[in-house]
């Protein structure tokens, strides 16, 4: 949905947020525990931690370490109470970076 709408590196770091989950939990052994129930249970389905060959092919990856960001980024906005931006706030920075934008 978002290629051809959003540079690459936009649509790769969305494209490897669950990677970048698994990525964290084989490489950061705190982030794990800071992970909601829901979200361990997910990264069980999702193939759990990257052993060595999958922390070493996500790596090579161009873009990994925005992805990576992307998903701390993630995580520090999973705080109840938080106010976050409208859709409204956030249009015009959308638009700034969207391949699509008149």
């Amino acid at each position: 949905m978002l290629e051809g709408r959003f540079p690459v590196l936009v649509v790769e770091a969305v494209r490897l947020h669950v990677a970048a989950k698994r990525y964290l939990c084989a490489t950061d052994a705190s982030y794990y525990d800071r992970l909601s129930a829901a979200s361990q249970h997910s990264l069980a389905l999702q193939g759990g931690p990257f052993d060595v060959a999958g922390i070493a092919e996500f790596e090579a990856l161009p873009f990994h370490q925005e992805a990576v960001q992307v998903r701390l980024w993630d995580d520090g906005g999973k705080v109840a109470g938080l106010r976050t931006p409208s859709f409204a706030e956030l249009r015009p920075l959308l638009e700034r970076v969207s391949l699509t934008a008149s």
